[in-house]
């Protein structure tokens, strides 16, 4: 893959990381999760597909993200879930930010 795609997908997977963080923040107001899920689920898993395209590194904190994303739904437990998600969102942003200050 040539080095300018992979930064146009590091760069799209840390909007997205951005607006899934996002969307958790939001979950954590009552009932405003049912709607922000509806861009938080599919998010997730367009996260890993540039996770593996770009082996970043990140591919295994996005499958927990997936995970954390569906456990959100338990009623009363699913704060925890989504605390988690967002500290698990920060970390993404945070390795995907130094990569693209590295170059890629």
């Amino acid at each position: 893959m040539r080095p300018e795609t992979i930064r146009l997908l590091n760069l799209l997977q840390l909007l997205s990381e951005i607006a899934i963080a996002v969307g958790y923040l939001l979950g954590l107001i009552p009932f405003v999760y049912l709607w922000s899920y509806s861009w938080v689920i599919p998010l997730v898993f367009v996260n890993l597909v540039f996770a593996i395209l770009t082996s970043n590194g990140t591919t295994t904190k996005t499958v927990i993200n997936i995970v954390m994303a569906f456990l959100s739904f338990i009623p009363v437990a699913g704060y925890l879930f989504r605390v988690i998600g967002i500290v698990v969102s920060w970390i993404n942003i945070q390795a995907l930010a130094k990569g693209r200050s590295r170059g890629y």
